[in-house]
């Protein structure tokens, strides 16, 4: 493993509105622009004031062009909310795809996790398009997610398959007031008209007292196979288990039960290089905070440790053994986190993360390396 360098996306606003930045988003262009998006807010955990911003660099990170609000989006059923979730998807030549999280503000006062109910916020997803490289985008349109019966938060990037259909990747939790005993649910929906219409869902994880948190998928050469890494919650024991892995062969149609990695931590998107071996980004905060890259052959191998990416000078940030409320507790205080990879080519790879000594005051930070 080579670092070829390390930076922070710039061009960014001062001021306490952008202090906490989380969410990463990257996003290579034909072109070879670098886009970056983010979450910006004047703290971690319920901020008051949320916004999404995004960038772009024309030079591999050496300058940035002025942060700036890609969309703005509208009021849902009369219902006012703001952004707290940006991802790309290159479509070729200069067209991007971008789907962006709603969240419900209507009550500002109330948590987007609410113990008492393990409920959260309502949470919708818009898309829009650019057909000049990331500079202007088209109105945002809601996607319809009416009918999954649950609040529904990205969990990363579009991915596009070798048939040309679309999936957007979410989560599925649960309504404020709904009586039922929470199932955590992982799932897919599936464009085949370029963005347009998302009229098919596909459950990925749905299974009881199993949380398999922050699904990390990709598509790997061939177009039809997608790799999905989880960070891994067991509800009757309540402990964190190892990352796992879920393999669909049909284009994320169908999925076998996840299974164990031997990697213990939380997971980012994988990639697969040109010479076919896969690679995975995750973060352990069970000592320190330490992002490290793991490498396997092909879907069968066993993962081998590469290197670390980033290692933070800070006592560990969660505990193995929690209850539900105490997990959601922990994460409002990661001050690192949300590990990707994204490919550059060859076997280069772009890993990129939010960290900061301070959870409410954190940069977006990339490490460009060769394997």
């Amino acid at each position: 493993m080579k670092i070829i360098n390390r930076g922070t996306v710039g061009g960014i606003p001062g001021g306490d509105a952008l202090k906490s930045k989380t969410f990463p988003a990257f996003e290579v262009l034909p072109s070879g622009r670098w886009l970056a998006g983010f979450k910006a807010s004047e703290k971690k955990a319920d901020a008051r004031y949320k916004s999404v911003w995004m960038t772009w660099s024309d030079d591999q990170g050496t300058s940035w062009v002025p942060a700036f609000v890609p969309v703005e989006l509208p009021e849902v059923s009369g219902r006012v909310g703001q952004a707290i979730s940006v991802y790309f998807l290159a479509l070729g030549g200069s067209r991007v795809l971008l789907v962006i999280n709603w969240v419900d503000e209507s009550d500002p006062e109330a948590p987007f996790y609410d113990p008492t109910d393990e409920s959260l916020k309502d949470t919708r997803i818009f898309w829009s398009i650019s057909e000049d490289s990331g500079a202007h985008w088209s109105a945002p349109q809601l996607i319809d997610t009416t009918g999954l019966g649950g609040p529904a938060p990205l969990t990363g990037p579009p991915i596009r398959l070798g048939d040309g259909s679309l999936l957007c990747q979410l989560e599925i939790n649960k309504y404020k007031g709904d009586p039922a005993k929470w199932v955590h649910r992982s799932a897919m929906l599936r464009s085949v008209d370029g963005c347009i219409t998302w009229p098919e869902t596909h459950m990925v994880t749905n299974y009881p007292d199993w949380y398999f948190w922050d699904q990390r998928p990709n598509v790997l050469q061939d177009g039809r196979t997608l790799v999905n890494y989880f960070w891994t919650l067991d509800g009757k024991r309540n402990e964190y288990l190892n990352v796992h892995e879920a393999i669909s062969h049909d284009g994320g149609v169908s999925w076998r039960f996840p299974r164990d990695t031997g990697i213990y931590g939380q997971p980012g998107r994988p990639v697969q290089l040109e010479d076919g071996r896969i690679v995975l980004i995750c973060i352990d905060r069970s000592i320190v905070p330490v992002i490290s890259l793991w490498i396997k052959d092909n879907l069968e191998s066993p993962f081998k440790k590469v290197g670390d990416v980033y290692q933070a000078d800070l006592a560990k940030q969660d505990s193995r053994y929690v209850s539900m409320n105490e997990a959601w507790a922990e994460m409002a205080k990661f001050s690192v986190g949300h590990p990707q990879l994204l490919f550059l080519g060859g076997s280069d790879v772009l890993a990129y993360f939010y960290a900061g000594e301070h959870t409410d005051s954190t940069e977006i930070s990339y490490v460009h390396i060769s394997l």
